[in-house]
């Protein structure tokens, strides 16, 4: 088995409802695409699809080759907050 193989990922949704915001839905996502860098990165959202587009992405990043975090970007910590 390579390293990329070997690779352990681990994304966390903490959702809530806020009701002082708009829509309600609040969330905040954890994510690192590899446990041993020790790198994690945090996304927020406030809907169904957004919370969906992060998961989505994050898969797409963990599972596509291409750089030492597997996602063509040098560190997951570039995608920056959302909200």
């Amino acid at each position: 088995m390579n390293s990329a193989s070997e690779r352990t990922g681990v994304l966390v949704v903490r959702l809530w409802i806020e009701a002082s915001h708009q829509q309600g839905l609040r969330a905040r996502i954890t994510q690192t695409l590899d446990t041993m860098a020790g790198e994690e990165s945090v996304a927020l959202a406030a809907s169904a699809n957004d919370i969906c587009a992060v998961v989505k992405r994050w898969v797409e990043d963990f599972a596509s080759p291409g750089s030492p975090d597997g996602n063509g970007r040098t560190s997951p910590a570039e995608e920056g907050d959302r909200s």
